[in-house]
């Protein structure tokens, strides 16, 4: 995969986004790389090389630049990912898909929710910055099995922490709650901290999940 990262790289360090949207629609097509090693192997990759911005007068505008360009691929693929997910056994389970109240990153929970896509689930992407209360309505109106929370900046674990009390509190553990994002990564004790009941870190993740949601097994 080394290979596609630098020729993915070629058009992303220039932020040439149609070459990049080119590339990786054209990828997939070709049977290069699959769905999820696009979004792990080369545009996870890709945005991690954005810590080793040198200019700090550019960084700002530049990550902007290349996160749009990875939204914009996200959006390209995805009439591909429910082709691609219609080959698998559709689930009768819906996935809530959020980022807590403040927490704006939200690409690697668009990516989690084609992976949901993928294997069968049916994902309520919610997005970034949500508050409690609306979390909860929707819960209410939408019946879940999971809530997948998606943390990026450690300084909003406590956000999170006070919504999986919130969770608990209004629907005891009969929803179970899905963690991911770099600060769990950093840290992966605050699952506990916060009562979570599984961390979430890849695409493999997902397809054990549904192993287990075949068998019906939900000790988790």
């Amino acid at each position: 995969m080394y290979r596609y990262l630098e020729e993915f790289l070629a058009f992303f360090n220039r932020n040439d986004k149609d070459g990049c949207v080119e590339y990786s629609i054209t990828g997939i097509r070709n049977g290069d790389f699959s769905i999820p090693d696009l979004y792990e192997k080369i545009l996870k990759p890709a945005l991690y090389s954005l810590d080793e911005c040198m200019d700090e007068k550019d960084c700002i505008w530049n990550e902007h630049v290349k996160s749009s360009i990875v939204r914009t691929i996200i959006g390209s693929v995805y009439p591909l990912v429910i082709q691609m997910g219609r080959s698998r056994k559709k689930l009768d389970i819906n996935v809530i898909l959020i980022c807590p109240e403040d927490e704006h990153h939200d690409i690697g929970l668009k990516m989690t929710s084609d992976f949901f896509t993928l294997e069968g689930y049916t994902p309520i992407y919610i997005g970034s910055h949500t508050p409690r209360d609306q979390i909860c309505r929707a819960i209410s109106n939408t019946k879940p099995k999971y809530v997948a929370i998606s943390v990026t900046d450690y300084y909003h674990i406590l956000e999170a922490k006070k919504l999986v009390e919130r969770i608990r509190k209004t629907y005891g553990r009969d929803i179970k709650v899905l963690v991911g994002g770099n600060a769990f990564k950093s840290n992966q004790r605050t699952v506990d901290q916060i009562d979570a009941d599984l961390y979430l870190e890849k695409y493999e993740d997902i397809v054990n999940l549904r192993k287990r949601d075949e068998k019906n097994e939900t000790g988790i």
